[in-house]
């Protein structure tokens, strides 16, 4: 069952009024999202490159730049140690590209995802040594790093840890410390000393201060600089990271250099994606993000590397279709692995239980982090997805969780029994030997605290809106909130005893509602995709004469583009 709610925070919105600029309904959706902090709200509806914090409110930040310009005065070789995913591609990709403009001497590692894991591993430290690197920085990686860390340190390597991901704490005499890599600096906004006024940057937003930094302190080309922001906007939408203060200016600014990119890797993945439209967010999160997160699934993450690298146009479209390929590869291998785990779950009925805990042999280790969000839709509660290993005995496996559930510290109470687990109250990821399973699912199960109205699906309201209100105008001004994501979701309306004038199925498998809808005399086009079961249930409510009956519904208004034509369209998200 899903259930409706309406905001209710008037305080928040009289006191955005006040702001000068602002509209009324930006100052609406922004209090209803708690979005009131006078200089926040003001990057928000005036966002501006200008509004940038200050990268040397780092920690370590002066120091930072001290060691990379020690090295690039001296000669000496550095490297970077990115990550596997699309975060860890951008950061790294950011680094590279920043600190070339400057100095040629610098080299990069990621990690292949299966044989050796997430983070610095041994063999990327080992090659370090033997390569005689003076310099390594991280992205998106680092912070947990302890061992890997004082290994290059004790091998005469200075490190630069740049990383987003949380701080490791330990008590130390009754009191909670952080506990940081013994690196030469630490640069991450949420260490626990952090003074930079924003802290949830993905990687990649941290390797773009850290080269901002360096621009600032060498004099660099602003246009130059800014042009990183193509990568550092991917990796901030794909990450899931706030979608507010710097966030929002780096997605903006950096989709703005992405639709017009003389960056030749972007332009022949677009092209390869049959992609010919206006790029925007859902193109980072939905087409490119997922080709350049296939390599590392499926491949190793330094394809996509090479694709941005590249100058030779033969090469760089022979590697785009390779990640295209990958990615259609991937999806295949989710698809696949979707069917079998649902299998389980049905046969053994773990959707009756709190805490969905599958493993399934035929799935591919690398992809059981997306099947697990996408059970978690399906059935709405905390799912883990676990899968052989390379090593005999282990599965590996990920988690993905639900609003009422933080299972980074619910699988934490059942970490002396695991063999490795780390994540965050939404995610986690996990190894774990194959007869534990079945006591791990036991566990969590036996230890839930959620409550059946957990379970239920919650649509927050941003306010009621007759459809008869509506306007092409309307639906354009929701335009300027965007990029919607997390902490900025897509406005959410509501409209009561709403006439159905038409509704059929349509397209290719018939799934997608077309509907039209009336209100005090006017008629909007609605839509809703993979919808059959919203159609079956509109059948069974009304007897199959669903014309002319009266439904609630909430919806989101858009606009229709057909044939150079631009139409007022609602994506319904709901309806009862």
């Amino acid at each position: 069952m899903t259930k409706w709610f309406l905001y209710r925070k008037k305080n928040n919105y009289i006191n955005n009024l006040k702001i000068d600029g602002i509209t009324k309904l930006q100052a609406l959706i922004l209090a209803n999202r708690d979005i009131i902090d006078p200089k926040t709200v003001s990057m928000f509806i005036r966002p501006s490159l200008n509004d940038l914090h200050d990268p040397f409110l780092f920690n370590d930040m002066d120091k930072a730049i001290d060691l990379i310009l020690n090295a690039i005065e001296n000669g000496l070789k550095i490297r970077i140690f990115g990550d596997y995913d699309q975060d860890g591609i951008a950061s790294t990709m950011t680094l590279l590209d920043g600190l070339l403009y400057f100095y040629d001497n610098v080299s990069f590692d990621i990690p292949d995802r299966v044989l050796e894991g997430y983070g610095i591993s041994d063999l990327m430290v080992e090659d370090a040594i033997n390569d005689k690197i003076s310099l390594v920085i991280t992205c998106d990686n680092g912070i947990t790093c302890f061992d890997q860390v004082e290994k290059l340190k004790n091998n005469g390597i200075d490190v630069i840890v740049t990383d987003h991901h949380q701080v490791e704490k330990e008590d130390k005499d009754g009191w909670l410390k952080q506990k940081l890599p013994l690196a030469d600096c630490v640069i991450n906004p949420k260490r626990l000393d952090s003074k930079y006024p924003f802290s949830d940057l993905c990687g990649a937003g941290v390797a773009f201060k850290l080269v901002q930094a360096l621009f600032i302190s060498l004099g660099g080309d602003l246009d130059y600089l800014y042009g990183l922001l193509e990568y550092v906007a991917m990796g901030t939408v794909c990450d899931v990271v706030s979608l507010t203060d710097e966030n929002r200016i780096f997605v903006i600014e950096g989709l703005k250099r992405i639709n017009h990119t003389n960056k030749l890797g972007i332009s022949a993945l677009l092209r390869e994606n049959s992609w010919n439209k206006e790029v925007d967010a859902y193109t980072l999160g939905f087409v490119i993000g997922p080709c350049m997160n296939a390599t590392g699934r499926l491949s190793t993450a330094k394809l996509a590397i090479n694709l941005l690298m590249e100058e030779d146009i033969d090469k760089i479209n022979q590697d785009a279709k390779s990640l295209v390929a990958l990615n259609n590869e991937r999806k295949r291998l989710t698809e696949e692995g979707l069917k079998a785990v649902d299998k389980q779950i049905v046969n053994n009925k773990f959707y009756q239980d709190n805490v969905i805990v599958v493993y399934e042999d035929s799935l591919q280790e690398s992809i059981c982090g997306i099947v697990a969000g996408r059970i978690k839709e399906k059935y709405n509660r905390p799912t883990i997805i676990l899968s052989n290993s390379i090593e005999e005995a282990t599965l590996k496996g990920s988690g993905r969780s639900i609003e009422a559930y933080n299972i980074y510290e619910e699988v934490f109470k059942y970490s002396d029994k695991l063999e490795s687990f780390g994540g965050h109250p939404m995610a986690c990821g996990l190894s774990i030997k194959k007869e534990r399973v079945d006591d791990f699912r036991k566990f969590l199960n036996e230890n839930s605290k959620l409550t059946k109205d957990d379970f239920n699906k919650i649509i927050n309201i941003d306010m009621s809106l007759p459809i008869s209100k509506l306007s092409l105008e309307f639906a354009e001004s929701l335009n300027k909130l965007e990029p919607f994501g997390k902490d900025n979701p897509k406005p959410v309306f509501a409209d009561k005893k709403v006439k159905i004038k038409e509704a059929l199925l349509i397209g290719k498998n018939k799934n997608t509602l077309k509907m039209a809808l009336e209100k005090n005399g006017s008629i909007v086009n609605a839509i809703k995709f993979n919808a059959v079961d919203d159609y079956e249930y509109l059948s069974d409510k009304f007897k199959e004469k669903i014309i002319d009956n009266y439904i609630d519904i909430v919806y989101y208004p858009s606009i229709n583009e057909f044939r150079g034509r631009r139409s007022l369209q609602v994506k319904l998200i709901d309806m009862r």
